[in-house]
């Protein structure tokens, strides 16, 4: 089976050194634009094909006086070399390149040539059509690679629509989610509006405007340590209380007071992944060394001595009475909670393999209809819920492609718990599109 060139692949290769000479000209090479083509019958038009016997090839040079000169290289005494393209009969306009430019152009002219001139004529298997249109496919992705590159250099991206005047890119970008990324600095484009904290808070103020209920809301951009709370207050803890006790537990085994066993692990990880009030009450019951008074008063402790505030404070375990000292109801501050989440993420207060276990359990958290159900399913969110009859909360680090960060969200007081279980995914979905 004959093979002949795709023409409508003829016409792409053409329009890509088109481009490639117009680009070359913007960019500065001082040269005049010559790209005009001959509008009569009698002319031969650049960058088509003939399609009769003949018609005559394009791209090849002539050896007679008759013959029409496709491309010239002339030699100054001053040593000035250029490269020469006539682009039809009629017109007298030539393209006139520096020597290295005209080298890239003639890598083209040599892409094409080769092209137009590549036949077959033995019968080809299924196999080997495939192949050989794999082997097309990377050959005008190697053109195109090509032709960015002499155009804008390897790291510049061709946007959907270009500005009217091309300018020097501009520099880092001062606040962007993924602003740390190694490598090299982010770059946006100058048509783009640069994104802020201040403008996300706006965002997310807004949206709480419109719900009932008090919440309270932490957020922190992880890659630029920007953050902010709204409605900075004491809430109502429900189980997101567990991670200070989890916190304790884990102080008390670097101290020595409390020994890392299975049996203690097994109940840490039923606190944090399952949210089991009874293991979480059996946690105090151990660190208060057979009093559950004495086990919240070792969790105060923790909270006082890492920093966290005042608004932060354990009275009582979970759904037993006994547990109960009378003083109050558990109540957390947001930022308090973002806080601990993110000493487990940097690992600033325990050991990294300590803080590795930690975020696992997290990881592995199985009440996901919350701030988790606001993200893609291929998101990773390290996440503590807690809920009580009035109150729906939820604290998560998210692992994002753009940057990783922190949000935290604590609710009351609404009138529809499904309602405000839905909200916190709408707070969830706001949050890493923008960041995203």
């Amino acid at each position: 089976m004959k093979k002949t060139l795709d023409k409508g692949k003829k016409k792409r290769v053409h329009l890509m050194k088109t481009l490639a000479c117009a680009g070359l000209i913007l960019a500065g090479a001082g040269c005049v634009n010559a790209c005009a083509s001959a509008s009569s019958d009698e002319s031969e038009t650049v960058g088509t094909s003939a399609s009769s016997d003949e018609s005559e090839t394009v791209g090849t040079s002539a050896l007679s006086d008759e013959s029409e000169t496709a491309s010239t290289s002339a030699s100054s005494d001053e040593n000035e070399t250029v490269s020469t393209y006539a682009l039809s009969d009629e017109s007298e306009t030539a393209l006139t390149l520096p020597e290295e430019l005209a080298a890239q152009i003639a890598r083209l002219d040599g892409f094409e040539a080769e092209t137009e001139t590549e036949t077959e004529t033995e019968t080809e298997t299924e196999t080997e059509t495939e192949t050989e249109t794999e082997a097309v496919d990377e050959n005008e992705q190697a053109l195109q690679e090509f032709l960015r590159t002499i155009r804008l250099g390897e790291d510049f991206q061709i946007p959907m629509a270009m500005p009217e005047v091309w300018g020097t890119l501009p520099g880092p970008v001062t606040y962007s989610c993924g602003s740390l990324s190694i490598g090299r600095a982010e770059r946006v484009h100058p048509w783009e509006k640069e994104k802020t904290i201040e403008e996300l808070e706006a965002l997310v103020q807004a949206e709480l405007d419109s719900y009932d209920g008090t919440w309270s809301v932490y957020v922190k951009n992880l890659n630029t340590d920007e953050s902010f709370v709204i409605n900075d207050q004491p809430m109502k803890s429900a189980s997101v209380m567990k991670l200070f006790i989890m916190g304790t537990v884990y102080t008390a085994f670097e101290e020595g007071e409390l020994e890392h066993t299975d049996e203690i692990m097994s109940l840490v990880n039923a606190m944090i992944s399952y949210s089991d009030n009874t293991s979480s009450n059996q946690l105090l019951y151990i660190l208060g060394d057979s009093s559950y008074a004495d086990g919240i008063a070792k969790v105060n402790a923790f909270i006082q001595s890492h920093g966290y505030s005042e608004m932060t404070v354990e009275y009582n375990g979970f759904s037993n009475s006994a547990t109960n000292t009378g003083n109050g109801i558990n109540q957390v501050a947001a930022k308090d909670v973002g806080q601990l989440l993110e000493d487990i993420y940097r690992r600033t207060w325990m050991s990294r393999a300590v803080s590795n276990e930690m975020e696992e359990m997290l990881l592995d958290q199985h009440t996901r209809y919350k701030i988790p159900a606001g993200l893609p399913d291929d998101v990773l969110c390290a996440n503590k819920t807690g809920e009580m009859s009035d109150t729906q909360n939820d604290a998560a680090i998210i692992y994002s492609d753009a940057c990783d960060y922190i949000l935290v969200v604590l609710s009351n007081g609404w009138s529809s718990t499904d309602t405000a279980i839905t909200r916190i995914g709408n707070l969830s979905a706001l949050v890493y599109e923008y960041l995203n």
